[in-house]
């Protein structure tokens, strides 16, 4: 594509449009000192109109006019380009140079649904974006990109599990504000963000109470303003409360389970919970080499259980 090469007074670019924007956060900030040492490498790209609109190169253009800037060298479109392909334009500088963050990538979803069926993108771009051509996937972005601007920075410091946040959005604001309030806090690893979550969900069904009343609790107050306790102690002895106070029931498995697992170990037999203890019931694994071995193995499973019950 032949672009015309233009010095483009930054009075003339209309820094309030974002339609080809796909950046987040703004990029500006860490361009400053770069622009201020050797200028812009690069050009950002406009189309032509009343005024200037940015196709690709924001971060260049805000950081140069933080730093004083008057005009900038840009590659002009005409007027009569058309918005898909601006998009097209501003997505392969972006994928190309840089790539996106998961927000960005939702956000890139969020702009081709204004051009393009949702098939096409699926087919298309989602690849593009590392993810397989599925409408899981595609389901996947949307959500992020339905986020509030605190989640999806949370997303992007590393704590906050992306799933976990997407489940979020099934709840009210407050009940998702008061979760990410305690994740900010405790910053806890993403499986335990996901168990959390999942013993919240619970206690919420078993006992018809939302979210933020839950976390309101005294106890769990006590716990999260307490200055001698580190952010993964808080964490654990916060993640124990919910299961003893909240779900006794599960505790007992727990301990059902710990009692097993040791009492079989010593017959080289693992005992294994359901995923979150989510069910009452354990699996048994045996590893074997052949079927005698199995059969002994199992024979002396039999044995020990035989044993102890007439010992009870």
């Amino acid at each position: 594509m032949n672009f015309k090469h233009r010095a483009v007074s930054l009075e003339d670019i209309d820094f309030e449009d974002h339609t080809f924007c796909l950046s987040f956060p703004c990029r500006a900030m860490n361009l400053l000192s770069s622009l201020d040492l050797v200028g812009i490498i690069h050009p950002p790209v406009v189309r032509e109109g009343e005024r200037y609109q940015i196709v690709c190169g924001r971060g260049r253009l805000e950081a140069a006019k933080e730093l004083g800037f008057q005009e900038i060298t840009c590659k002009v479109l005409p007027r009569w380009m058309d918005d898909l392909t601006c998009l097209m334009i501003s997505f392969e500088e972006n994928i190309t140079t840089r790539g996106f963050n998961l927000v960005e990538k939702a956000l890139v979803v969020e702009k081709f649904q204004n051009y393009l069926p949702d098939e096409e993108i699926i087919r298309n771009i989602l690849p593009r974006l590392g993810f397989s051509p599925s409408y899981k996937n595609f389901e996947f972005l949307q959500r992020i990109g339905f986020l509030e601007e605190e989640a999806k920075g949370m997303l992007l410091d590393g704590c906050l599990n992306p799933r976990v946040a997407v489940r979020l959005l099934e709840y009210p604001e407050n009940d998702r504000r008061k979760v990410l309030e305690l994740f900010r806090h405790l910053r806890p690893s993403s499986s335990r963000q996901r168990e959390i979550l999942e013993l919240l969900e619970d206690v919420s069904r078993r006992e018809e109470r939302s979210l933020s009343s839950i976390l309101e609790d005294r106890e769990i107050r006590e716990i999260l303003s307490d200055e001698k306790l580190n952010p993964p102690q808080k964490t654990e002895k916060f993640y124990s409360l919910l299961k003893r106070k909240f779900m006794p029931h599960l505790q007992a498995l727990e301990e059902e389970f710990r009692q097993l697992a040791q009492r079989f170990s010593v017959l080289g037999a693992r005992v294994k919970p359901s995923p979150s203890f989510e069910k009452e019931a354990f699996s048994l694994e045996l590893e074997f080499k052949d079927l005698d071995e199995l059969r002994q193995k199992i024979s002396s499973l039999l044995h020990r259980l035989e044993k102890e019950g007439s010992a009870n």
